[in-house]
């Protein structure tokens, strides 16, 4: 996937060991770069959200499922990552703002997958929602006058 070479995925666990784990893995797998912090509450940094294209939130306990803190707005697209069944993951993620959620244990291929196949999701909305700049309008107008 063209798109992972180059993402910036933003890790949030509290488990110290899983994260590394899990950063490890998906560079490996090829993903540009993988930023972590341990809560919620340190990827609210300004700094960490500009510098990200995809929040991964490992979630410790299935009963308190944080909520993405950029669910509005056209923020960071998220998938979240519980240890719940296969039935409760959508309904957790739908409650969550969630774009995915998989369920713990996660094979760190399908995490990857999964992460490639949101990023590629949220970049065609983004470019299907956003008109064409005016500077680029008016150049198409004028090849295509100028090749009739």
């Amino acid at each position: 996937m063209k798109v992972l070479p180059v993402s910036r995925i933003l890790l949030i666990d509290s488990q110290n060991d899983r994260r590394e784990t899990t950063r490890q893995a998906l560079v490996a797998f090829g993903i540009g770069q993988v930023l972590e912090a341990d809560s919620l509450d340190a990827a609210i940094s300004p700094v960490l959200r500009d510098n990200a294209d995809l929040l991964v939130v490992q979630a410790q306990d299935a009963d308190r499922i944080p909520e993405n803190p950029y669910r509005d707005g056209g923020g960071l697209p998220a998938i979240l990552v519980v240890d719940l069944p296969a039935q409760h993951l959508e309904r957790a993620c739908a409650q969550g703002g969630y774009e995915a959620a998989l369920s713990m244990p996660v094979a760190p291929r399908i995490l990857y997958r999964r992460i490639g196949s949101v990023l590629q999701l949220t970049r065609r909305a983004r470019r299907a929602t956003s008109p064409l700049p005016l500077a680029e309008q008016g150049g198409m107008n004028r090849s295509r006058q100028q090749s009739h």
